[in-house]
């Protein structure tokens, strides 16, 4: 199955978190869910850009609990002097651990997408639709500036991509935290693939307990078949929002 045009995946993500913010929020916390929405914007100097549209609903208690995350991406990369274009959708159900200063959570899903470009650079959940895996884990330290770190990585078995995030950060004053990011990302298939790693420096901020907003200032290096020209680097930039209405 593929999507039937390039609009369809951020529009349908679009149309489930509506779903989710008219329902009454008493029926919610009686259901014991709790959704979340987030959104990514990312660009570089090598005309690639990454948009990022989601929502996620859990419980929030502490212990064994099922989840449900649902994401739509619109990628936008150069290759031979070529702009390719690729969307994707993706929900994943999976069950989440919290303790009272960290977690984890595994889960899967399936991806589709509009292309099937196994090795697209720069796809975070794989350019090729099939079957995938995801993980994650979060620990908060102690003190007065404890030390919050995230780890997120997902496996796209219809592309053999593969995609992770390490972060870290410290609070910086009651509302700022500001940390570094790691994300290495990569496969395909039939000998097309590609790589990419990424670092740089994050910056958070809470306008209030219901809303953050985030960017990253960094740099990576990009290499594979699909890069033809040989290994490229360049400087990228992202923001970042999350809203919980609840």
């Amino acid at each position: 199955m593929r999507l039937n045009s390039q609009c369809t995946a951020p529009l349908a993500v679009i149309a489930l978190a509506c779903t989710f913010a008219i329902a009454p929020a008493a029926q919610a916390q009686i259901a014991g869910f709790h959704p979340s929405f987030y959104g990514s914007g990312e660009w570089d100097t090598k005309e690639s850009q990454f948009y990022l549209l989601g929502i996620y609903a859990g419980q929030s208690k502490l212990g064994w609990s099922p989840y449900l995350n649902v994401n739509a991406y619109r990628l936008s990369y150069e290759v031979n002097d070529t702009q390719n274009d690729l969307s994707a959708f993706a929900p994943t159900v999976g069950l989440a651990h919290a303790a009272r200063r960290g977690g984890y959570s595994v889960g899967a899903g399936y991806t589709w997408t509009d292309s099937e470009d196994a090795g697209a650079p720069g796809a975070e959940g794989g350019g090729k639709s099939g079957v995938h895996a995801a993980v994650g884990a979060y620990r908060n330290g102690r003190g007065d500036r404890p030390l919050r770190t995230q780890f997120l990585s997902s496996y796209n078995h219809g592309s053999r991509y593969v995609w992770t995030r390490l972060r870290s950060s410290i609070p910086m004053g009651s509302r700022t935290r500001v940390g570094a990011e790691l994300v290495a990302q990569g496969g395909g298939k039939d000998g097309s693939y590609s790589n990419e790693f990424k670092l740089g420096p994050t910056l958070e901020y809470q306008w209030s307990a219901n809303v953050r907003s985030g960017a990253v200032v960094g740099y990576k290096t990009m290499g594979g078949t699909r890069l033809p020209d040989g290994r490229e680097s360049a400087p990228y930039f992202k923001l970042e929002f999350s809203f919980s209405p609840f």
